[in-house]
């Protein structure tokens, strides 16, 4: 059986008062990463962190095949543009807002029901 002396039982004690400072510490730390302020602030910053690595991917891919991006661009214009590029085709483009209204090409007014009496 292990007999304690007031030596062993202080610095025990004097343990426990470390342990106990250090984890009340880290305690601290954690609940001030974790105030609503600060996980916005590291949301934030990751967020810019992201959006700046692909902003450097994006432009190291540029750089390496400027020709393919280039191509690319060209033809999601097209497909954005195709509606424009069809009127252009078909002569609706060469038109002026003048000339296509006339009193020809309107159609008659329609007669009014009148209601039933009744």
């Amino acid at each position: 059986m292990t007999i304690y002396t007031p030596e062993h039982v202080s610095q025990a004690e004097a343990r426990i008062k470390e342990t106990r400072a250090r984890l009340l510490g880290t305690m601290g730390e954690v609940q001030q990463r974790l105030r609503p302020s600060h996980l916005a602030q590291d949301a934030v910053e990751g967020a810019a962190q992201s959006v700046a690595s692909a902003v450097r991917k994006g432009t190291d891919a540029v750089r390496s095949r400027p020709l393919a991006v280039a191509g690319a661009a060209g033809a999601i214009g097209l497909v954005l543009a195709r509606g424009w590029i069809a009127d252009i085709f078909k002569g609706k483009g060469r038109e002026t807002p003048a000339a296509s209204i006339s009193l020809k090409s309107k159609p008659a007014p329609r007669p009014r029901k009148r209601a039933k009496k009744g």
